[in-house]
């Protein structure tokens, strides 16, 4: 039988390979978002399911050091189950090829949630990874609405960033979350919108961002090189980098 999106919710969260996870409030709150749309039951209790499946699953092969180390998904199912698994980094503030290949689509409560059909993201990854790619690049209505595994960022040739809007079915980015009132901060305007071959082709950097991959920049989509620069890459690691260094971005888990 094909997968039902309805049938789970899920969200991952940078680790620190010991029993502390980043911004889980914020992954939570994304997550209950994502479970009303899809009809699945929010649990009441949640942190403390949270802290049951942790004490069951939870492997410590690092010190907790409240520093990114590897990945936690945190999967809640129609029937009220919750799971985790834990997952390593692949490629970190890193340089990415990229392809572009047709955004998977759903109905629109379904588009743009981290849903039980994910199958369609997974099959992207895997043709990235056939063409020696490092990313597949979603691509809906001649626009690039989001990423295998990570969020497309664009910086204009004006200097402005640019992220897909979310009425474009991309799914909500909570790295994306956390360096946009960053970027506003420091004089970078952050704007919503279409990011068609266009702005792409203009584009002075592109980058990906995602808890699992940080911030990493785009070098080619499809072959044609993008951009020519590395400064507003660097600027956001720095500011990702400083964000985890913040003690209070991080959550004790399996109390």
């Amino acid at each position: 039988m094909p997968a039902n999106p309805r049938d789970k919710v899920f969200t991952t969260l940078v680790w620190d390979g010991g029993n502390h996870l980043a911004d889980l409030q914020i992954h939570l709150e994304r997550m209950e978002k994502h479970a009303k749309r899809l009809r699945i039951t929010w649990p009441d209790h949640i942190l403390s399911m949270i802290d049951a499946a942790w004490r069951i699953a939870q492997a410590s092969p690092a010190p907790t050091q409240c520093q990114p180390y590897g990945l936690i998904r945190i999967e809640l199912s129609r029937d009220g189950d919750i799971t985790i698994q834990p997952r390593q980094f692949f490629l970190r503030n890193d340089e990415y090829d990229a392809i572009t290949v047709p955004a998977p689509r759903w109905s629109p409560k379904i588009n743009g949630t981290k849903h039980g059909d994910w199958e369609p993201y997974a099959e992207a990854t895997k043709q990235a990874d056939a063409k020696g790619s490092d990313l597949a690049l979603l691509v809906h209505e001649f626009a690039i609405i989001d990423g295998d595994r990570a969020t497309p960022l664009v910086i204009d040739e004006d200097g402005t960033a640019w992220l897909a809007a979310e009425g474009e079915g991309g799914v909500q980015s909570i790295t994306a979350d956390i360096l946009a009132p960053l970027l506003e901060a420091s004089g970078i305007p952050v704007h919503y919108g279409r990011l068609n071959e266009r702005v792409v082709a203009r584009a002075l950097e592109m980058l990906a961002i995602g808890s699992g991959v940080g911030v990493s920049r785009i070098a080619s989509i499809d072959g044609q090189a993008i951009g020519n620069g590395q400064e507003f890459t660097q600027k956001c690691q720095a500011m990702l980098t400083q964000h985890y260094q913040n003690e209070n971005a991080w959550t004790h888990v399996g109390a």
